[in-house]
């Protein structure tokens, strides 16, 4: 923490980056980095490959994050919640656009990608981030708790996952106390949906299939569905959630086909840690929690990945 407090102080011009396909905890951590830097005086920039999804447009600053990378270098590269540097983008090599790289990650799977590396096993890099502020004695605003609460509500799964500890409730407690609108921040990421998320939670319950034993669950959503229903990424937020919660399912799996390939989701219940799943496929994430992103067709994709988790479950 403190190498990287240095660093800080040290750059002019930092650029604050976040995984493709955001979440939560990815665009509330970057925009509250970002405002902390501003209120320092910093010259910063907020990069994500993909947009910002319609729930977390409400956040303060949300419009100022930039799909493209400025040719000029900067002092400090700021990559927030990124297994690995390719969660960044294929197309984007840190140490080319940055003469330092800052990793920071809570992610168990982490390559330690950076020059100065901070990877914490803590509900959420939201999480992290509060703890350097206070190390930084940065004064949390209304703005940076608002975001920095969206971060870690949603990677607890609104407080329910295992590893929502004591302290990440008290985090949560001192941000309300802050200015985060716990009421208002909930019902805009979970009670406000788009009508094609919910033509596609419709369109993705319908096809659930699932094991003899009823352990493991799965639906597939080809591109083609995705498009007739005007469904995008973000539509799908904890749809796979919703697999996991059925009664005897111990692994859930969404399967989406997009241009890039074949994007596949785990969640697991009690037993079975999918982040190896994930890993054993080219992916990687949380032991409840997992993604992998394969290539080829889908028909033989899923069956891959089912023979897998049936190896895991036997």
């Amino acid at each position: 923490m403190q190498k990287i407090i240095k660093a800080i102080k040290e750059a002019k011009s930092i650029i604050i980056l976040t995984h493709l396909d955001p979440d939560g905890d990815a665009i509330g951590s970057m925009i509250a980095v970002y405002l902390a830097l501003k209120g320092m005086g910093k010259k910063a920039e907020m990069f994500c490959r993909d947009a910002v999804p319609e729930m977390y447009e409400f956040l303060p600053g949300s419009g100022k994050v930039k799909k493209s990378v400025n040719k000029d270098k900067y002092d400090l590269a700021i990559a927030l919640d990124c297994g690995d540097d390719k969660r960044v983008s294929n197309k984007i090599d840190l140490r080319a656009i940055a003469g330092t790289v800052i990793n920071i990650d809570h992610h168990p799977d982490n390559t330690k990608f950076g020059d100065i590396n901070m990877v914490e096993k803590l509900s959420s890099v939201a999480e992290i981030i509060y703890k350097l502020f206070v190390k930084m004695k940065i004064k949390i605003t209304k703005d940076i708790a608002q975001c920095l609460y969206v971060g870690i509500m949603t990677d607890t799964g609104n407080f329910r996952y295992d590893y929502t500890t004591p302290e990440t409730l008290d985090i949560a407690a001192t941000l309300a106390r802050a200015g985060a609108k716990i009421s208002r921040i909930a019902m805009a990421v979970y009670e406000t949906k788009t009508m094609s998320s919910v033509r596609i939670l419709g369109a993705a319950m319908y096809r659930l299939e699932s094991s003899e034993s009823g352990k493991v669950a799965w639906t597939v959503l080809p591109k083609q569905l995705m498009d007739s229903l005007g469904a995008k990424s973000e539509d799908l937020t904890g749809l796979v959630d919703q697999l996991r919660a059925i009664k005897g399912v111990e692994v859930a799996i969404l399967f989406r086909e997009e241009d890039d390939g074949i994007k596949v989701n785990f969640r697991s219940k009690f037993t079975v840690n999918v982040s190896e799943i994930a890993q054993q496929l080219g992916g990687g994430g949380h032991i409840r929690a997992s993604g992998a992103i394969l290539q080829g067709n889908l028909d033989n994709v899923k069956e891959k990945v089912l023979n897998e988790v049936f190896k895991v479950i036997k």
